[in-house]
């Protein structure tokens, strides 16, 4: 943290003054320090020679340095590393800037994402600080789709601090924030915007939606460079839009594939909400197996198309309400390769995930399943795991040619076929996390 340096070239011997440079500049990495060489000696470090090997700022023969020579030489060393500092802190805040665009789509959930934004922010500041964001909408949800036809409303939908039980209000609705409200109004155009509050700061942004985001910040002025946070912000609006766009396409995407494979099941199935359970039952396994949320979220979707086949298959057969005959079986079990060829030819993850277990789903882990006699870790995990949880949903719900069982029973029947039917690791997993896999699919 110093600023300038007169430093005399010889001390306790002819060299010393260019050590302590060597020191300054190499072994402490220091280069914003002003070092202003003087001697009287220029013959034992010539001007030329120094300035050129060494890192130094500027050099001085003592005989030169006036009261008013030192005065100017001092106010320009100053300023100099004043700029210094300056750059090396637009520097670093770029760089925060750089690494936090990298990390702002690392998120699970539209919350988790907004959420970020805050934390990101506080970094251009030296205190930890409280932040509320605020983004002008009619609705939002956190699939990410918002509308903005009809009358605005200013809704909380990310905090930190003591601000996290607003999350979701009305701002205007909220008696501590009734200034800050009247700011949101009074903006007609947010962008690059900052406003002052009595506990701190409101920061306006715009992106591409039109829609006007506003960050307040509590803390003193000085505590924060604003031009930094604007620039984030300019970048994070972008990367909003896109964000709430791609969510957009992938929550229509996910509501036609379930809508689809519901649609399937409707046709044959008596008893409803099969596939909705299993996709919920298969979103809980699989993040008990250590799956991460999109992977997860993937086996969701793709495992309410493992029953899509059964469009090729006869009324008759599908809705007879007794055993089939081994005829009968045989063409029953052309669904696994009828689904898989559907959807083999799709250049989407999803699908194609789909595809893989609607070809495997019926195949056991000691090779004597269809429709190809698969063995062990030969079949795709994801088929293994669907295969526990289409037989523990068939057993426990009735169909049209049986009872429910009960679930005590059901467990007792599917324990026996481990290493026969089922994987034996997935189906320890499966018992072991059972309250955890079936809570959300019980309701439905």
């Amino acid at each position: 943290d110093i600023a300038v340096i007169f430093l005399d070239v010889v001390m306790e011997n002819e060299r010393s003054g260019l050590d302590v440079v060597k020191k300054i500049r190499k072994d402490l990495n220091n280069d914003l320090t002003r070092i202003i060489l003087r001697t009287g000696q220029p013959g034992q470090a010539p001007e030329e020679k120094v300035i050129r090997e060494y890192d130094i700022n500027d050099y001085r023969l003592k005989t030169e340095m006036t009261s008013i020579r030192l005065r100017t030489t001092l106010y320009s060393a100053l300023r100099s590393y004043r700029d210094m500092v300056r750059l090396k802190k637009h520097k670093k805040g770029l760089e925060q800037i750089i690494a936090s665009s990298a990390r702002m789509f690392q998120h699970d959930s539209m919350e988790e994402f907004l959420v970020s934004i805050l934390y990101e922010l506080s970094n251009f500041q030296q205190n930890t600080t409280d932040l509320v964001y605020i983004r002008e909408t009619d609705h939002l949800n956190h699939d990410g789709f918002i509308t903005i036809e009809n009358q605005r409303n200013n809704k909380i939908i990310a905090a930190t601090g003591k601000y996290l039980d607003y999350i979701g209000k009305d701002i205007e609705s909220i008696t501590d924030f009734k200034t800050i409200s009247s700011m949101i109004h009074k903006e007609n155009d947010p962008t690059n915007s900052v406003q002052q509050t009595p506990q701190g700061f409101l920061v306006g942004s715009r992106g591409n939606s039109k829609l006007n985001n506003f960050i307040y910040i509590e803390g003193p002025q000085e505590s924060f460079d604003f031009k930094l946070i604007n620039l984030f912000l300019s970048s994070y609006s972008v990367a909003l839009d896109n964000y709430l766009l791609n969510n957009l396409l992938n929550v229509t995407q996910k509501e036609l594939l379930i809508a689809l494979g519901e649609t399937v099941e409707c046709h044959f199935e008596e008893t409803g909400n099969h596939v909705k359970r299993i996709s919920d039952m298969m979103y809980a396994f699989a993040r008990c197996f250590g799956y991460t949320y999109e992977e997860s979220e993937m086996l969701k979707i793709a495992c309410t198309m493992h029953d899509l086949g059964k469009v090729g298959i006869p009324d008759a057969i599908l809705k007879k309400p007794a055993k089939l005959d081994y005829d009968e079986f045989e063409i029953m079990k052309t669904h696994a390769s009828f689904g898989h060829k559907i959807m083999k030819g799709s250049h989407l993850s999803v699908l194609k995930l789909a595809g893989e277990i609607a070809l495997n789903h019926h195949e056991k882990y000691n090779g004597e399943g269809y429709p190809n006699g698969l063995l062990g870790e030969n079949i795709p995990k994801s088929a293994r795991m669907l295969a526990i949880l289409d037989v523990y949903d068939a057993m426990t719900h009735k169909r049209v040619y049986k009872d429910a069982i009960p679930e005590d029973i059901t467990l007792k029947e599917m324990i026996n076929e481990k290493g026969k039917h089922f994987d034996p690791k997935l189906i320890d997993l499966f018992i072991d996390n059972l309250d955890k896999i079936t809570k959300n699919a019980s309701s439905s």
